[in-house]
């Protein structure tokens, strides 16, 4: 397990208040990608493991530091490998642990870890320093966009329909490139009872819901994306967003990225 040094972490609660709040009733809104590039912050993490929870406030306050929406899309893997050590993650799905390890297998190393930061598909070992981070995200943000992400969202009561249009600009990126989509909900917590966190509340932001994908961009550099998300009983609808983003397949860098949160409202 890494240790991490040098965290930002402001209040988790400054994270939901500074986002208007949602209707509770359906609604249509559309999501679009910029004309720069956005890559994914993306943490894998877990509530079994002692080092993940100030991971997990880092992550909830990068926003208070400067890295919103247009410039990175958040998302945090909880994965499951930890779950037979005293207390299973709800959060935890194997398919999640399954992208750890073809982030890992991409970036030649081999090696998953908790906490583990991946920006761009690459492992950020210079530590959870935000003034790298901006460095880098700043660098990404100034090249164009690969590929360009419309999409028409509608929530109803139980689920949310996505459809969309993924394009991929670059015909050599576009023939190893693949579509995900993810719903992602912020503000939760756990009273853990069991673990190397028995006795803590752990709060998460960013927390993948459910990831769908890959979906293989067409030879023509295209492909049309129809997807319904089914609302679980457990799940806060007025807390969720949808992050869709295209990777390469070969090196994991992203191609684009974009966010929509909170979920639509009439």
């Amino acid at each position: 397990m890494a240790n991490i040094r040098g965290w930002v972490v402001p209040a988790i609660g400054a994270l939901v208040t500074c986002f208007s709040a949602l209707d509770s009733r359906a609604g249509e809104c559309r999501l679009e990608s910029p004309e720069h590039r956005i890559t994914l912050v993306e943490l894998y993490t877990s509530e079994g493991c002692n080092s993940c929870p100030p991971a997990d406030r880092w992550l909830s306050g990068l926003p208070q530091q400067g890295v919103s929406p247009d410039i990175a899309v958040l998302l945090a893997f909880h994965v499951d490998y930890w779950n037979q050590l005293g207390w299973p993650d709800r959060f935890s799905r194997a398919t999640f642990s399954d992208r750890q390890r073809d982030v890992a297998a991409r970036a030649s190393s081999g090696v998953i870890y908790t906490p583990q930061l991946v920006v761009d598909g690459r492992d950020l070992r210079q530590g959870y320093n935000i003034d790298h981070l901006r460095t880098k995200l700043a660098a990404i943000n100034r090249e164009k966009g690969q590929a360009k992400i419309r999409a028409d969202i509608h929530r109803s009561t139980n689920e949310v329909q996505i459809s969309a249009e993924v394009e991929v600009l670059s015909p050599s990126a576009g023939q190893g490139a693949q579509a995900w989509i993810a719903a992602f909900e912020n503000g939760l917590s756990s009273r853990v009872t069991a673990g190397e966190n028995a006795g803590k509340r752990l709060n998460h932001d960013y927390v993948v819901r459910e990831l769908a994908g890959p979906f293989l961009i067409g030879p023509d550099g295209r492909i049309p994306l129809e997807h319904r998300i089914k609302l679980q009983s457990d799940w806060n609808a007025e807390r969720m967003g949808i992050a869709i983003f295209v990777e390469r397949r070969d090196t994991g860098q992203v191609l684009e990225a974009t966010a929509r949160y909170p979920l639509c409202s009439s």
